[in-house]
């Protein structure tokens, strides 16, 4: 009769398993990699990206700020999350970049790509920021790195609503919070 009691007690002060994070990859040529928030930064300027779901990506006019280290960001214009990490190597490496996401309205896109050309030995970024609602996707997103059929990294992110974070919907307050204009490359201000 007291052995339930005993199990039941020990089980009672076990430790509950944490939640992991989500999911990291690194490849062997990848010597650091960090994730986190970012608040959007100013804009130096755009490169077309057809494979995107706004036909181009942001061109910041600085190397972005991780303002808080973690995995878990809010879904909120103005804010996002990225990673820094450096390569291993000699010669510059082309990369294609891969983002999969949640379903975006109205197409329904869940993934988007481009190509980048990357120096060894020096910190590179990869980053999406949040700057129109139909971008505010609850869910996992995974950022993918490939040099020819290499997978340098998958490094993923948890968006969740604003209010499940309280804590992190102030981060991106003031400065430059929605410089971006929503005009595309080419087309008439």
């Amino acid at each position: 009769m007291h052995r339930p009691i005993a199990l039941l007690c020990a089980l009672a002060v076990l430790p509950l398993p944490l939640q992991a994070d989500p999911e990291l990859r690194l490849g062997p040529t990848v010597s650091a990699l960090t994730r986190g928030l970012i608040c959007a930064p100013p804009e130096g300027g755009r490169r077309d990206a057809p494979e995107t779901a706004s036909g181009w990506i942001h061109v910041p006019d600085a190397p972005i700020e991780i303002r808080l280290e973690g995995t878990t960001a809010p879904a909120l214009l103005g804010t996002g999350f990225g990673l820094r990490f450096t390569l291993e190597g000699a010669a510059p490496i082309a990369i294609r970049y891969t983002v999969n996401h949640p379903p975006l309205p109205p197409e329904g896109v869940t993934r988007q790509s481009w190509e980048s050309l990357v120096v060894p030995g020096l910190p590179e970024q990869v980053f999406f920021q949040f700057d129109v609602e139909e971008e505010l996707q609850p869910g996992i997103w995974s950022f993918t790195a490939h040099s020819g059929a290499a997978e340098l990294f998958h490094a993923a992110f948890t968006i969740v609503p604003p209010g499940e974070v309280p804590h992190l919907t102030a981060l991106c307050q003031g400065g430059d919070l929605l410089a971006f204009s929503q005009t595309p490359p080419g087309a008439p201000n």
